[in-house]
């Protein structure tokens, strides 16, 4: 009996001082991270580079994409998922092969998905609606280099696709045995850029591939430990003062809201 009500203070005493004490501590780093909108900083060149999150992508965690403008104003958006893993599989903590979506877009939509937000192409998280990004201009050289970036997550997903589709048609039992091993073995193989919903996800990505041209972008990624998506870009953005901070269209009150709080 006696430890019980010593339970009891305890949860009371946790919840009168040490709950509104980390509430008010979390309040003041989510202050302390807002962005605001600014110009970039760097010198004008040909190529633009954008590192984008949709605020309420993923339940609220956020979505990263990466996209690059060409000098005649044309974007490429990268946006990488899982895909050999069911989302239950990857919440434990499984690897597997990516998805690297990837949509074009003229000059024109290009503009028109800078001032709205609204991305309507083909590919997982590229038919939504995003909210911030920052950006900065890169040479036509380092926008050749972005997309190289790209290759071998683009090829991890090839091989994987054609090795899935021979083992969902071999009907041959030994054969199917070993396309299935095969498939479990590319999901462990740490040469190839596999997806990891805590250590390789969309925004790692984004990041990785963004970091073949920048520095800054480079060194905070060696050391971040942000876990979401929202958190990394805030974090990033207000170390990163050269690059431009801006808004992609209106944003919804629950957009703000989970743009403000979710900080880590």
């Amino acid at each position: 009996m006696k430890s019980k009500i010593r339970n009891i203070k305890y949860i009371k005493y946790l919840m009168k001082y040490f709950l509104p004490i980390s509430a008010s501590v979390y309040f003041c780093l989510c202050l302390s991270m807002r962005l605001t909108v600014r110009e970039t900083s760097y010198a004008g060149e040909e190529c633009m580079l954008y590192y984008i999150v949709n605020a309420d992508g993923m339940k609220g965690l956020g979505h990263s994409i990466l996209m690059v403008v060409d000098g005649e104003g044309c974007g490429t958006v990268l946006s990488f998922n899982g895909m050999q893993r069911s989302l239950s599989e990857s919440l434990m903590g499984k690897s597997g092969v990516g998805k690297l979506s990837d949509g074009a877009m003229d000059a024109e939509e290009t503009e028109a998905f800078l001032r709205s937000g609204d991305l309507s192409l083909e590919g997982d998280q590229l038919a939504d609606n995003y909210d911030m990004a920052l950006y900065r201009p890169i040479t036509r050289e380092e926008y050749r280099i972005v997309l190289e970036q790209a290759l071998p997550y683009k090829e991890a997903e090839e091989e994987f696709t054609v090795l899935y589709g021979k083992w969902v048609t071999e009907e041959d039992t030994a054969e199917k045995a070993a396309y299935r091993q095969a498939l479990k073995q590319m999901a462990e193989d740490e040469s190839l850029p596999l997806y990891q919903i805590y250590t390789n996800n969309c925004d790692h990505a984004a990041r990785i591939i963004a970091s073949s041209v920048d520095q800054d972008l480079s060194d905070y990624t060696c050391d971040a430990w942000r876990m979401t998506p929202n958190g990394n870009l805030k974090a990033f953005g207000k170390k990163a003062e050269k690059w431009g901070v801006m808004e992609l269209g209106e944003q919804t009150l629950a957009e703000n809201v989970l743009m403000f709080l979710v900080s880590l």
